[in-house]
């Protein structure tokens, strides 16, 4: 079909210049061309319609794997790799019938005796070795003989060739390719000796098939035909290494080679200890070779890089759910270090965070110099600090060309830096430049924000630990009786309480703790004061944390001493939950209740004073003023003396009313007294006559001693005035108190319950407050006071406590 001239079209959107040399045509599709017709079609899209029966080469950006249907191209190649696609057309043509056609039908050459053979493609020359040399830019038509008497035509190695590359298809790893190529060119090829040197950093490496070559290296890469095939990405055919400026061969014995670029990766190289071993054949094959070995190389890199961004992926969520786990801010950020050291492989990592106005190194590689990282201000317009202000990550392939940038170390070349949320900034540094990608800062910025959470749930575990602190710290130092509950189904459970509460109420921690609360301090139905109204309904109030309510107000509680009187302050925890927790709070209000009803009693008691002042001195004051105006009209002394005993009466009456007037006060201060002593005083202090004492004098009671000694003596007075000046009285002790009794006529049944009244009395020269006197003096005490008949047969006044 094409006897004379393959031709390769090409799509509209193809803009390189492809230079396949003489006897091959180049056009662009829209020449009108057959396609059918073509030896080759070019296409940069993968969505072009394709012709099963026309080999066709995919030209094109797009990654291989998200091409649908890749089978229908015969190769890929990347835009932009020329020579890439050239080898690739080159090698097509060679497998397609058309080639091979066109190679059998050239009848055109001739032999001009000069051992020179002209060809329609190009002239040719015979080397008196048997090779075929090239003269002109390409050479098609025919092949000579090799020295080892083979008669292969390019067509049979580039079949052979063909069928060898597949076995470079399955190779895993870049060595196993080099390997496996070094194979091809001793099987295949039949080059002496050929070497792949890899190109890294620090020069070049050699994989080769001389095992005492294999493995050499750094080859320094400025100088020699190695740097010059490197730099210009150019191959070379040298007959003679000797005449080759460019070349120096490390072995003396090296004649020829041939020397072809693989891209960035490095150099093939094939050498003969003979002059003008290697044809332009040989240089062909070589680059359809190392084509191949590129792209086969570019698979597995890519194909180890995403199983490594694969890995690394896994690895980075295993390590993020460890973080996790983290219970402190410096567990997270050592942790974090490790991940980043470990997984992500970079050379120095660090967090910082933010206090006080400064990024402050927080956790570091371990493997960091000494200060690889200080304290940076936010204010400095430093990368850390833009970046933390900025929120945004920022990559530096140089530092030293960065602005604003101000390494720590000089040997710090490039950064990555990633912030987290508002707690800090993230950076990894490296010692080469461009050492990161954007791949890098996703991952890291995948991590980080595993790491913002984790350190905000940790921070709010902590600020929950310290609220908590500081309300167990005032639960327990609250001066009234606290207690906190869970409420749940109505049961109240103690969860705590403080000191004050096992002081007031009476019971141990260690007793109320899990148990029922209310079943403990709510009063029995005959204990509750005050009775509550029947038409309230009653609501117990510790029941309203369960509802989220809280609750001020007065309520009787038992406590190990009896029913006492409380302000309720409940306080719920988590409101509007039917199961709810809280704190109660008791403030004990029985002695403010107490002194409240004492000055009740006392505002009472002014009020009869007011009383007994307007009527009971009014009448012997009104005697004593008759009487002296009687004295001053008639002279008479025994008006005199009726005014006198008027007057007396007055001031007795003024005595017991001042006595009576501080009946509702507390006493001052109690302590164990002798009962016997304190009754011994108060009868040498009273008129008593021929009257006798008898008193137990071991009765020992808890007492204010004045107080008492007064009450003692009106007792008595009222025993003297009632049964006579030789009454006998008796004084002795009692389960729960003590008694005084006397001999005298007692009191009837029917006044017993009237004789403590203010001003009440049957004698003719009483006024009726002793007794009330007494009453009241036992009241400050705590002590109730009744009166009964006693074996003497007279009046026995009972106190007790």
């Amino acid at each position: 079909m094409h006897a004379t001239e393959p031709t390769v079209l090409v799509d509209d959107d193809f803009d390189d210049t492809v230079d396949l040399g003489n006897g091959v045509t180049v056009a662009p599709s829209s020449d009108g061309r057959n396609v059918t017709n073509a030896a080759c079609v070019v296409v940069s899209n993968s969505d072009a319609m394709v012709s099963d029966d026309v080999a066709t080469i995919l030209y094109t950006d797009e990654r291989p794997e998200a091409i649908e249907r890749p089978e229908r191209f015969d190769a890929y190649v990347r835009r932009g790799d020329r020579s890439g696609l050239e080898s690739q057309i080159r090698w097509v043509l060679a497998r397609c019938d058309n080639a091979r056609e066109s190679t059998a039908s050239d009848d055109d050459s001739k032999d001009d005796g000069s051992g020179v053979t002209q060809s329609r493609t190009g002239t040719v020359r015979q080397n008196t070795n048997g090779t075929v040399r090239q003269n002109g830019t390409e050479a098609t038509a025919q092949y000579g003989a090799r020295t080892d008497g083979q008669n292969d035509t390019e067509w049979d190695r580039l079949k052979r060739l063909y069928e060898g590359t597949t076995n470079l298809i399955t190779a895993e790893t870049v060595d196993e390719l080099y390997d496996r190529a070094i194979e091809l060119t001793e099987h295949i090829l039949e080059f002496d000796n050929t070497l792949f040197l890899v190109h890294e950093d620090d020069g070049f490496y050699v994989t080769a098939n001389d095992h005492e070559l294999a493995g050499t290296g750094p080859i320094p890469s400025e100088t020699g035909l190695l740097a010059k095939t490197y730099q210009s990405k150019e191959s070379s055919l040298i007959d003679n290494v000797r005449d080759h400026p460019a070349a120096t061969p490390n072995d003396p014995a090296y004649r020829s080679a041939l020397s072809v670029p693989m891209g960035d990766d490095g150099v093939f190289q094939a050498i003969s200890n003979e002059v003008g071993a290697y044809d332009e054949t040989d240089l062909r094959l070589a680059e359809l070779l190392v084509s191949y070995v590129s792209e086969t190389r570019a698979r597995i890199e890519s194909e180890s890089a995403v199983r490594k961004s694969r890995e690394q992926i896994e690895r980075l969520h295993r390590g993020a759910t460890e973080l996790a786990a983290a219970t402190s801010l410096t567990e997270l950020f050592d942790q974090t270090v490790e991940i980043t050291d470990d997984i992500l492989e970079f050379d120095i990592s660090y967090v910082g965070i933010v206090e006080d106005g400064y990024i402050i190194p927080t956790a570091i590689s371990s493997h960091a110099p000494a200060n690889a990282a200080e304290h940076v201000p936010l204010e400095s317009g430093g990368v850390a600090a833009e970046v933390y202000q900025s929120g945004e990550k920022r990559i530096i392939d140089d530092v030293r060309d960065y602005p604003g940038s101000r390494p720590v170390k000089r040997m710090y070349r490039s950064a990555l830096s990633v912030p987290i949320g508002d707690i800090g900034v993230f950076q990894a540094t490296s010692f080469t430049p461009a050492a990161f990608d954007e791949q890098d800062v996703e991952l890291a910025e995948l991590l980080m924000a595993h790491v913002a959470v984790t350190a905000e749930r940790i921070r709010a575990e902590a600020r929950l630990r310290e609220e908590r602190d500081r309300s167990n710290a005032l639960f327990e130092h609250v001066s009234d009786a606290a207690v906190a509950y869970d409420v749940e189904a109505g049961a109240v459970t103690v969860r705590d309480v403080n000191r004050a509460f096992q002081t007031t109420f009476g019971y141990d921690s260690t007793d109320v703790v899990g148990s029922d609360l209310l079943g403990r301090i709510i009063p029995l139905e005959a204990e509750a004061d005050p009775v509550p109204d029947p038409d309230v309904e009653e609501t117990i109030p510790e029941l309203l944390v369960a509802t989220g309510e809280s609750y001020r107000g007065e309520v009787c509680r038992r406590t190990e001493d009896g029913v006492r009187e409380f302000i309720l302050n409940v306080v719920p925890l988590s409101p509007g939950e039917e199961r709810g927790s809280g704190y109660a709070i008791y403030t004990d209000i029985t002695e403010r209740k107490t002194r409240e009803s004492e000055l009740e009693r006392q505002n009472e008691r002014l009020e009869e004073f007011a009383n007994i002042v307007s009527h009971d001195l009014r009448n012997p004051l009104g005697v004593a003023r008759g009487n002296l105006q009687l004295a001053r009209e008639t002279g008479s002394d025994e008006r005199f003396d009726t005014a006198e005993t008027a007057l007396e009466q007055m001031g007795e009456l003024i005595d017991d009313l001042l006595s009576l007037a501080r009946r509702g006060q507390l006493v001052d201060e109690t302590s164990p007294i002798n009962l016997g002593h304190v009754a011994r005083r108060a009868w040498d202090s009273t008129e008593t006559v021929d009257a006798q004492l008898t008193t137990a004098q071991s009765v020992v009671v808890d007492a204010d001693e004045d107080r008492l000694a007064e009450l003692l003596a009106n007792l008595f007075r009222n025993a003297v005035e009632h049964g006579g000046e030789d009454v006998r009285i008796d004084i002795g002790s009692l389960d729960d108190g003590f008694y005084v009794e006397d001999d005298g006529p007692g009191i009837e049944p029917d006044r017993r319950d009237k004789v403590f009244k203010p001003g009440e009395t049957t004698g003719e020269n009483g006024i009726g407050y002793g007794l009330a006197i007494v009453e009241s003096i036992a009241e400050a005490h705590g002590w109730s006071v009744s009166v009964t008949s006693g074996p003497l047969g007279g009046a026995r006044f009972e106190f007790r406590s």
